[in-house]
């Protein structure tokens, strides 16, 4: 039986998101509906599985299209172990590296697939390139309970029509908030020099997974 939707997860569910011309989704959050973080993160009630909000899309029935891709499983290993990689706390390195690629391999599979779903038969191109990223532990110091990642990556998209020359976007950011429960995605659509974790995807950010 499925819980009642949460009091945040109906208020998603009327949240106008509209679909820019790569695919991906925007998110604009009622500032007056944000959840309690007096820990950083996220309470397990907030969210319910109804609430995800990303591409499923059939696979194209041309050959020479582009395949969906899965989304990746949480990588193994707890969130919690992860840390900032500025603090002076110094975490196993591939904690901080299993965060990193499991939010990368997400959003190489959230934008591929958007743009399976937008062009459908006419997909040749995809090719997220990651710049940079940024990891931090969210929750106390000795015990976190989640992990937040920012990722610069760089695009490239062709269909059919655009094959020979396809289309390049740089500088592309996104923030992502992860624990055992759910996966929060935000993308930043400004202009900064440091990459950080704005828009905090725990307060601006949709719901692309949900892990039970």
């Amino acid at each position: 039986m499925n819980r009642p939707r949460s009091r945040r997860a109906l208020l998603a569910s009327v949240v106008t998101t509209a679909a820019v011309a790569t695919g991906g989704f925007e998110h604009v959050s009622n500032a007056a509906n944000r959840p309690p973080l007096e820990s950083g993160t996220v309470p397990a009630d907030w969210y319910d599985c109804q609430s995800v909000t990303r591409h499923e899309p059939i696979t194209p029935i041309d050959d020479g299209a582009l395949e969906p891709r899965p989304y990746p499983p949480l990588p193994s290993g707890s969130v919690s172990e992860a840390a900032d990689n500025s603090s002076a706390q110094s975490p196993p390195p591939s904690l901080v590296d299993s965060a990193a690629e499991y939010v990368t391999e997400f959003e190489r599979a959230y934008r591929r697939n958007a743009f399976i779903a937008r062009f459908g038969n006419m997909t040749r191109t995809f090719d997220l390139r990651r710049r940079a990223h940024r990891t931090a532990a969210i929750g106390s110091s000795t015990n976190a309970d989640a992990v937040m990642v920012a990722l610069r990556y760089d695009l490239t998209l062709g269909t059919q029509q655009s094959a020979a020359d396809p289309r390049d976007e740089w500088d592309i950011r996104v923030t992502y908030y992860v624990d055992q429960n759910i996966v929060l995605r935000a993308r930043y659509n400004g202009v900064a020099k440091d990459l950080s974790f704005e828009p905090d995807p725990r307060r601006q950010g949709e719901l692309v997974a949900c892990l039970h």
